[in-house]
Parts: structure tokens; sequence; C-alpha cells
């Protein structure tokens, strides 16, 4: 059994970290101690401003934990502990915000279940996230987080989600079928155009829908919820659904990434029409090795431990593309000089 990422905290005080301690100054260890307790910040789950994220309190005493684990082989320390509570945290503040899981009963990764966040940007001090319970089958539980300062709400919209793209899949089917749908919110844009948060209160996620009996494939496709707050709630309603693969070009997804992208390829465009043969030449192989090296120079990156892998790529991905564009700007710049 693996687990999708590693969760661990200790309460002390309310606080998810001791009051003498900042997240900049913890956030290279696994762990921190906050008294007799200590804590660890979950794996991948942090907002990509790193101001939220989960914890996961262990179901055991302070002294019977393997804390080295967590060093060694942080998989086995997840298989080892049970967990007893996930936390929705403001990691900035140091405070534990709400339990996750009231508006579906106990939640508990494990046994091939797991737990992945997707955060949208905040407003007025608040966002929301997306956070999906999946197990063997399919996504057993989709939650709509609202977080503040001082706490955070929560709703479950799993069911409402399932109705609609249901109803879509069987419209072209002959018969009906059970399916079972798993929701990936794990790996999504920071800032998405086919799918992620589109704005601060729309997410597009994909999905995908099995026959169980036979694990085929049914159909895949994009589901767009659009959330928002009430007095003392928050609600998520389907706005739109597709059928229909989502595409794989990360250049299609982070809207950021597009932009950028889209702007190299004119600015190359517009620079290799002024140059003679022999030089567009050159500008080509160029452009084609650091397209090449860009790529792996993304791929190599180390995230961040708390960090989401593919907002870090994509975070990576842009820095290179604006490098390049304010290089190419340059030459443009220097040949209308001449």
């Amino acid at each position: 059994m693996r687990a999708s990422f590693l969760l661990a905290t200790g309460l002390f005080g309310g606080s998810l970290l001791a009051a003498n301690l900042t997240y900049a100054e913890t956030a290279q260890h696994r762990w921190i101690e906050s008294g007799a307790d200590k804590a660890v910040i979950a794996r991948h789950s942090k907002s990509p401003d790193g101001r939220h994220g989960l914890a996961w309190v262990v179901a055991a005493e302070p002294g019977a934990i393997d804390w080295s684990l967590l060093e060694s082989d942080p998989d086995s320390f997840y298989e080892k502990y049970e967990l007893r509570e996930l936390w929705v945290v403001d990691l900035t503040n140091g405070k534990k915000l709400c339990s996750l899981g009231s508006s579906v009963g106990y939640i508990r990764p494990g046994s091939h279940r797991t737990l992945n966040v997707a955060w949208g940007p905040l407003e007025g001090g608040r966002r929301f996230a997306v956070v999906a319970y999946d197990w063997k089958w399919g996504t057993d539980a989709l939650i709509v987080l609202d977080s503040g300062a001082d706490n955070c709400r929560e709703t479950q919209a799993g069911q409402r989600v399932d109705r609609s793209v249901n109803a879509l899949i069987k419209k072209g089917k002959a018969h009906a079928e059970n399916y079972d749908i798993r929701y990936s919110v794990a790996g999504l844009p920071e800032h998405g155009l086919k799918t992620g948060f589109a704005n601060a209160s729309t997410i597009r996620i994909p999905f995908t829908a099995k026959i169980r009996e036979s694990e085929r494939t049914a159909a895949e496709g994009v589901v767009t919820l659009s959330l928002a707050r009430r007095t003392d709630a928050v609600s998520a309603s389907v706005t739109h659904t597709i059928i229909g693969p989502s595409g794989d070009d990360p250049f299609s997804d982070d809207t950021r990434l597009a932009k950028a992208d889209r702007e190299l390829n004119a600015l190359y465009r517009g620079l290799l029409r002024r140059l003679g043969p022999a030089d567009q030449e050159a500008l080509q192989n160029e452009e084609r090795a650091w397209i090449e090296q860009r790529e792996k120079q993304a791929a190599d990156v180390k995230s961040d431990y708390y960090e989401n892998n593919r907002i870090v790529r994509d975070q990576t991905l842009q820095r290179l593309t604006e490098e390049r564009i304010a290089e190419l700007r340059k030459r443009a710049a220097s040949k209308e000089k001449r």
C-alpha cells in the first residue's frame, strides 16, 4: 500500500505549530515539535502560496511513534500508524482551522484510499478548495472547502456531481450501467484553462468513469463546479459537464503558461521572418535545443516536500519561458536599431 501523500500532526493549545515557530522556519523539516507533540505537514497538500495545507493527527501516544521513519521510509510511517483526525490548517499563522470530513463522516486514507486537494486563489482573505477522497473503485467523497483566517466550512459535493456525470454518460448508452467515477484533483494546474481553478470560485475537474465489472473505461471528461459562500455555509453547483479527453499539453491547462508560450511563439516567428536563411536555421536549431533543455530542467526540479509537484513544475516552466521571452525581445530590439 502506498499513500498519495503523507500526513501527521499534533495538537498544542489549539494550534498546529508551536507559538515560537513559524512555517518558514520549519518547512525544511518533515516534522516539528510543539510541547510534547510532534507534527508533520502533509506532503503535496500545501497551497501554491504556502498558506494552507492539510494535516494528519496520529492515533497513538507520542512516545509510541517511531518518528525516524519519516526520514528513512515515509511510506512505511504512513502504513504503520492509524489516523485519528484530519485538519485543515493555516500554515502561515500556525492554526488549525477545522477538522475535515464532518460532512461525510470519518475519513481515513489507507487500505487503497488516498486524499488529494486543489486550492483556489485567495479572494478577500478566503479561498475555496476541493478535496477528493479516493478508494480502489473511484472517488468516494468530493468535498468543497471554504477557508478563512480563523475557520473553514465544508460541503459534500460528490453526489450531485455524480448525478450530472452519470446523466450525461447514459444519454449515449442503450442501457444503464453502474459507473465508478474518479475525479482527478491531484496534479491540477495552479491557474487552469481547461482544468483546475479558472478563477477564485470556478474549478474544472477531469473525471474518468469505469464499469466496475469489466474495469472498462466508459467515458472521460471535465465537470465544472461553481462555488459560492453563504452566511454560514458553502455551496457547489454543476454548471457544465463535457465528455471527451481534456488533453495532456501542459500549456493548454495552465493559463499563465499558455499566455507566456503564445507570447514566446509570436516573438520567435517575428524574429525569424527578419533573418536571412543561415541565421534562420541557426535560430531554429537554438530554439529546439532551448525547448529540450527547458523541459529537462522542469522535469528535474526538486519540489518542496509539502508542495504539489505539478505546480512547482509549471512555475519552473513559466520562469524559463519568461526568461526566453526577455532574451528574444532584446534581440528583436537590437535588429530594429540596425
